[in-house]
C-alpha cells in the first residue's frame, strides 16, 4: 500500500510541476507582450492563474475582444494560451501555443486555425516547448499537412524564453525581437 502511495504522490508533484511550468511560460509571454507594448490576453480558461502571486488578470484585456470570424473558429481562438493585440486593434500581432505535456499537433491546429482566418493579415504564431520536445515538435512540422499549408510557425524553447525574458522587456521594440531566440 505504501509503494502505490508514493507513486502517486510522485504522479501528482510531477503533474503540479509540469502546471506551473505551462502557467510560467504563459507569463514570461504576457509580461514581455506588454512591456513591448501590446494588448495582451491569456486563453479563456486561463486568466484566474497567477504566477509567483502576479495574476493574469491585471495584464490581460477584460475580455476577448470582437474578432470577426465564425463563433465557433473564435472560441478555438479564444484557447490559444497566450495573444498579443496591436493596440487599441482587434489586429492580432502574434499567439503562442505553450506545448509542456500535451499533444504539438493541438496546438499547431489553433494556430493554423487563426492563421487562416486572417489571410489578409497573418499574425506571428510560436510553439513554446520544452527543451526535450524539440524532436518531437519538427516530426510534427514536417508533416505533409502541415508543411503544405503555408502557415509559418517558429518556436522557442523553454530554457530560451525564461533566461531572455528579462532583457528583451527591457531591450525588445516589438515582436520581431522574438525571432533573434526562435526557431523556425
Amino acid at each position: 500500500m505504501k509503494t502505490f502511495s508514493k507513486k502517486r504522490h510522485k504522479e501528482v508533484t510531477s503533474e503540479r510541476e509540469q502546471e506551473n511550468l505551462h502557467t510560467e511560460m504563459q507569463y514570461h509571454l504576457l509580461k514581455i507582450g506588454k512591456a513591448l507594448g501590446y494588448q495582451v490576453i491569456s486563453a479563456s480558461n486561463d486568466r484566474s492563474r497567477n504566477f509567483q502571486g502576479k495574476n493574469f488578470s491585471s495584464l490581460c484585456l477584460p475580455c476577448f475582444p470582437e474578432i470577426n470570424v465564425e463563433k465557433e473558429t473564435k472560441n478555438t481562438i479564444a484557447l490559444i494560451d497566450v495573444i498579443w493585440f496591436e493596440n487599441n486593434t482587434k489586429n492580432i500581432v502574434c499567439a503562442f501555443e505553450v506545448e509542456k505535456s500535451t499533444s504539438i499537433y493541438s496546438g499547431i491546429l489553433r494556430l493554423t486555425d487563426l492563421y487562416h482566418s486572417f489571410p489578409e493579415n497573418p499574425s506571428s504564431l510560436f510553439l513554446i516547448i520544452p527543451d526535450n520536445r524539440e524532436k518531437e515538435l519538427l516530426l510534427q512540422l514536417s508533416r505533409p499537412s502541415i508543411k503544405s499549408n503555408g502557415t509559418k510557425i517558429h518556436y522557442i524553447k523553454f530554457s530560451v524564453l525564461k533566461e531572455n525574458c528579462e532583457a528583451i522587456c527591457k531591450f525588445g521594440t516589438g515582436k520581431e525581437t522574438l525571432l533573434k531566440i526562435a526557431n523556425q
